[in-house]
Parts: structure tokens; C-alpha cells; sequence
């Protein structure tokens, strides 16, 4: 097996004589040929397209058009599997059963499994992209070759699949910037509150000394999303759970309700800001804390669910302890908004909590898998920066 680079080859196919050329090419695997295409260089092209085995391997002297087609193929075959993973650019080679034999090691009956085999490597690994989520929901145009796994081989062409990457690239990039704000945004929220707020997969209910590395971590995933584009979708701790990345501490839960009662915004489940509303009452407190107040008692009782999770998804959870009776995932337990739920029944907790440690393990909480990849519901957002706003306010009241 040749141990020189391909660029070495390029070198010498273009100082050497055609003869000489041709006794360097017998000893080259097949994807070596389709590297040394990738070059477009004139004097490499016709030393390959002169070689008798690569001129009926690739039928270059049936179509002049053969050989820009299968540069094309070959180009697009390595920039994909160099985009995806850099370890993945030689793995593809290696796993396949054609790419890695010697150019003579391959029976003239079996030319044609070569191109088959590079749009198969291809279409494999978009399917499991196009397969992680629904990229449709995230601009992508649906393509119903990728909807089956073993679509029909002459249906679809490079050319083709290179606009189908394009298109999945272009929706995991909306995916993947919504992703990074979410851990951008959440990271800033629990550096500015680490006495409220705590990472939700953290089982204790006590302030940590130092939450800096928690927060720097979440910085460095966020990033490093941004980047990770043509890369294959991997499972995250953020984004695998119902429940936001972070919640705050029960502590806090019990300490906001008491001062919402005491401060006359709630009596019982009833929002008490709302009752001045058309009365001759002057509101007691400023209209943006009755806006918060309001998105709390709101989001109280569920999470709110990322806009993917329908109710045929909902119903892989339906009979979790964690869930009502329509799949939807509860939040609090205790509260005066709180469902009621006759499977936690068995569950006895004194005082208002949040339900992750509560009923059962975080496991309990998985999303469906088509739904791991995707940012958690914007509203979720919207309830804990309320949630903090009306305890800062209540907090600072005398």
C-alpha cells in the first residue's frame, strides 16, 4: 500500500511520463484515484483518464462528461465526510467495501458498485441528520427521499444531495444559534442568581459556594454549538430533560409565595392584581410586576413544552409519574396552582416544590428522542425572569 500523501502523487504524475505515471496509478486504492480528481489538475486528470483500468472503472471513454461528474461526486464525497467529522473522512473509506481495494482488485462487473457506494455513504449520514429532528419546523423544505431509509439508488444524484446538505445545514444552524442562546441566557441568569436559582440536574436544595465552573461550562457548550454545524447531532444534558437548565431553589418557591400573599398580590389562587382591574382601586403594585406576577401564576402548574412535543409525543410520557392525564409535565407540586394528580398520590412533600427530585428521577423528565436536539419553549424563559423579577421586588419591599 502506497504510504506517500496524495499531494506527493499529484507531484510527481505531473513531472513524470505518462508510462511511468500509469505504474504508480496500478498500485493506488480506488478512493486514492478519487482524491488525486479532487486536485482538477490537467496533467493528473489525463494520466487517470489514459490508465486502462480507471478509463472502464469510471467509463471515462463512453461520455466526455464522466469524468466533471465523477470529480463532482468525488469532491463533494470528501468535503462532506472532511464537514461532518474529520474522523469520519477516512472512517467512511475504511467501512466501505469497494473505496479501499487496489484498483485491480475489483472485478469489471462491479465498476458500477463504486458510485453506489459513495452516494449510499452520503445518504446514510443525511438521513441520520434529517432523522434527529424536525428540521422542516426549522426551514428546511421536506424531502421525501430522506423520509426511508433505503430509498430506490437511482432516485437521487449528487448533485442532488449536496442541495439536500445545504438545506440541513442552513436549519441546524437555526437550530443550533436558538440552542446556544438558550445556554448563553441561562448561564448569565444563574451567574446574576446563584441565591435563587440552581442548575436543575443539581439534586441539592442549598446555595452553592461557587457556581463559576457551572456557569463557564455552559458558556463553553454554547459556544462550541455555533461551531459544530455540519457535525452530526449529539445528545446534551441541556436539552434531554422536559425541565429548563435551570430552576429555582424550592426554597425560593415557598419564600415567593409567602411574600405574594403577604404583600396582597395573590389571595389563595386568586391573583389579587387582578381584582382592581376595572374597580376604582389603585393597583398596588407597578403594572410590570402584575404583567410577572401573572406569567407566573400562569406557568405554575406545567412546564411549557417545546413547540415539538405534540400530543403524539406527549403520549410516550402519559403514564409517567411526572405527567397528567393529556402528557403534560408538571411542575410544581403544592402550590395553589399545582395539579392534582392521582399518581402522586403515593408522593408526600411538605410545603410547595419542584417536581425534578420529587417524583422520581430526572430520567423520568427525558423528552421523546426527536425531541432532544431542539431549545426548550421560549416561554420557559419568559416564567423564570418573571419568577426572579417579582422575588427581587417582594424582597426589596420593607
Amino acid at each position: 500500500m502506497i504510504k506517500t500523501t496524495i499531494s506527493s502523487i499529484v507531484r510527481s504524475l505531473a513531472t513524470i511520463p505518462t508510462e511511468l505515471a500509469h505504474l504508480i496509478i496500478d498500485d493506488l486504492r480506488v478512493k486514492d484515484i478519487l482524491k488525486l480528481l479532487c486536485h482538477n489538475d490537467e496533467r493528473v486528470d489525463a494520466c487517470i483518464v489514459s490508465h486502462p483500468v480507471c478509463r472502464a472503472m469510471f467509463g471515462f471513454s463512453s461520455d466526455p462528461d464522466t469524468l466533471a461528474r465523477t470529480r463532482f461526486a468525488a469532491q463533494f464525497h470528501n468535503s462532506f465526510f472532511k464537514e461532518v467529522s474529520p474522523a469520519l473522512s477516512s472512517k467512511a473509506g475504511l467501512e466501505s467495501r469497494w473505496l479501499p481495494l487496489n484498483i485491480h482488485c475489483i472485478e469489471p462487473k462491479n465498476y458500477k458498485m463504486i458510485i453506489v457506494e459513495m452516494r449510499e455513504n452520503i445518504r446514510r449520514e443525511l438521513y441520520l441528520h434529517w432523522h434527529q429532528t424536525d428540521l422542516t419546523q426549522l426551514g428546511a423544505p421536506d424531502y421525501p427521499e430522506l423520509a426511508r431509509n433505503s430509498p430506490p439508488q437511482d432516485n437521487y444524484s449528487f448533485e442532488d444531495m449536496k442541495e439536500w446538505w445545504e438545506a440541513i445545514k442552513k436549519a441546524k444552524a437555526n437550530l443550533f444559534k436558538q440552542r446556544s442562546t438558550e445556554l448563553h441566557w441561562a448561564a448569565n441568569m444563574l451567574e446574576a442568581n446563584p441565591d435563587i436559582l440552581k442548575r436543575t440536574l443539581d439534586p441539592h436544595q442549598e446555595r452553592r459556594p461557587n457556581t463559576a465552573h457551572i456557569v463557564s461550562r455552559m458558556r463553553k457548550t454554547a459556544d462550541k454549538t455555533l461551531r459544530a454545524v455540519g457535525q452530526r447531532l449529539v445528545a446534551s444534558e441541556h436539552f434531554e430533560y422536559e425541565f429548563f437548565e435551570i430552576t429555582p431553589f424550592d426554597s425560593a418557591l415557598v419564600e415567593l409565595l409567602k411574600m405574594m400573599q403577604k404583600h396582597n398580590i395573590t389571595t389563595g389562587d386568586q391573583l389579587t392584581v387582578d381584582t382592581v382591574v376595572g374597580s376604582n382601586l389603585a393597583a398596588p403594585h407597578p403594572s410590570s410586576i402584575q404583567e410577572s406576577a401573572r406569567i407566573v401564576a400562569g406557568g405554575m402548574s406545567l412546564f411549557h413544552l417545546s413547540p415539538l412535543m405534540t400530543p403524539k409525543k406527549r403520549s410516550e410520557i402519559r403514564h409517567s409519574m411526572v405527567t397528567n392525564s393529556d402528557g403534560m409535565v408538571l411542575r410544581t407540586g403544592n402550590t395553589p396552582w399545582s395539579e392534582k394528580n392521582e399518581l402522586m398520590d403515593c408522593v408526600h412533600v411538605d410545603g410547595p416544590y419542584f417536581t425534578p427530585h420529587k417524583l422520581g428521577t430526572p430520567r423520568a423528565f427525558r423528552r421523546p428522542d426527536i425531541c432532544q436536539w431542539d431549545p426548550h419553549n421560549l416561554k420557559e424563559e419568559e416564567w423564570l425572569e418573571a419568577f426572579v423579577e417579582v422575588y427581587r421586588y417582594l424582597k426589596g419591599l420593607k
